[in-house]
């Protein structure tokens, strides 16, 4: 099997030249496995994200609304969507209340008892593309004939093709470069179901490249900021659309909190229960863990302190990248972290720990000269990342490493789902 993974990765070019160096992870011939019930259950909490994305894009036209300026809830709600986020995408945020993401990440965890928990919804997002792709290929590999989801990348060229398009852009800046090999993996799936997927970096673009189109996302832009002009303005009169809209705070971590209210706030619930159909809200709060937000004007150290006294809690920054910004309450650089976070405004949540269910799984060894080992354990702790397009639940791919904090790594695996 080993032969036939390499294969695939040999064929992604993903490793190729010194990328190795870079983007190694272990290979593995695990896939993992989920029933027909836990398919469905992925497709009706994918139904209810969906719900609650459309009922926060509502509140959000509404709270950036300069001419109401409301305050209260609609003052919290709005300091949330803001935070971490750049001056740029303010105005946009509260634009085009019926654009929400057609492609979606939900990071779940796998509790003690069996159950899905989300880590997080990422509805501001667009890697993650050329992994899937990837699981796909290692599970093409090794089950070819076995029962899986349709994959991202062909439920993406489907939609394209239903409105009539078969080219997409992906604009990237120039702090993505390291995700190229990824891109480029997207790009050949994207050709194998048909379509186009153009990469266009932030040094090598031009403006004109810039006016039309469907692009996958809207960069945060350090170098060439001028770029924002015409793409802009181009989004203003409808000539360019984007997959994941300009709306960040659709990714930001505030959001669990919000949609979680832990505090009981009377008058966000009720914001809440306007927009958000009840029974899609009720059960995505089943998903969610505990939840609060922290900073001046949110739980401070003393109350974080007393929590994390009688419990296992994980802080995390709002806007952030994988485990950046995450610290569990058991890691000694806590307290230094949970001093940042009260200093400031809203800039971090507080989420009980989900305690991973362990896994077993396999990988290839190095074996030097010789020829790679297959070693098996059973303490892989995983992250889930379940990807819809469309409402649609598209693809279930899984990192994980032998350490609760799961993130791509030289030691991790990444694998494929199969439905048995």
């Amino acid at each position: 099997m080993y032969q036939q993974l390499r294969a695939v990765v040999d064929a992604s070019g993903i490793w190729s030249g010194n990328r190795e160096r870079t983007h190694a992870f272990l290979l593995s011939p695990s896939v993992y496995q989920i029933t027909p019930a836990q398919r469905d259950e992925l497709q009706d909490l994918g139904r209810a994200i969906f719900d609650c994305l459309s009922g926060l894009s509502h509140i959000g036209v509404i709270a950036y609304d300069q001419s109401l300026n409301y305050t209260g809830a609609w003052r919290l709600v709005r300091k949330v969507f803001s935070t971490g986020v750049p001056q740029i995408y303010q105005e946009l945020q509260g634009m085009n209340v019926k654009d929400i993401p057609r492609l979606l990440k939900v990071d779940l965890m796998v509790d003690q008892d069996g159950n899905f928990k989300i880590a997080e919804i990422d509805g501001h997002n667009k890697h993650g593309l050329g992994y899937s792709t990837l699981g796909k290929r290692f599970r093409q590999a090794i089950y070819p004939d076995a029962r899986a989801l349709p994959g991202t990348v062909k439920l993406l060229v489907t939609e394209m093709q239903r409105t009539g398009q078969d080219v997409a852009k992906l604009f990237f800046a120039d702090q993505e470069r390291f995700y190229l090999p990824e891109f480029e993996v997207a790009q050949q799936e994207f050709a194998a179901e048909g379509a186009t997927l153009q990469l266009l970096p932030e040094l090598q673009v031009s403006s004109a490249q810039l006016q039309d189109g469907i692009f996958l996302d809207l960069p945060f832009l350090y170098k060439r900021t001028a770029l924002y002009t015409p793409i802009i303005a181009s989004y203003r009169t409808g000539q360019v659309r984007f997959v994941i809209p300009p709306k960040p705070f659709m990714g930001a971590k505030g959001l669990l909190a919000i949609v979680r209210n832990d505090t009981g706030d009377e008058l966000l619930e009720s914001l809440l229960q306007t927009f958000i159909k009840p029974k899609s809200l009720e059960l995505v709060r089943r998903y969610i863990p505990p939840t609060l937000l922290v900073g001046k004007m949110a739980a401070g150290m003393e109350q974080v302190q007393a929590l994390t006294a009688t419990n296992r809690y994980v802080l995390k920054e709002s806007i952030s990248s994988g485990m950046k910004g995450t610290v569990f309450s058991d890691d000694p650089a806590f307290n230094q972290t949970l001093k940042v976070a009260s200093a400031t405004q809203l800039n971090w949540i507080l989420q009980e720990e989900v305690v991973n269910q362990p896994q077993t799984f396999s990988w290839y060894e190095n074996g030097g000269n010789r020829a790679p080992v297959l070693r098996t354990a059973d303490d892989w702790f995983m992250r889930v990342t379940v990807q819809y397009v469309q409402h649609q639940l598209a693809d279930v791919i899984v990192t994980a490493r032998r350490d609760k904090a799961v993130h791509g790594a030289k030691d991790c695996i990444q694998i494929g789902t199969v439905i048995v």
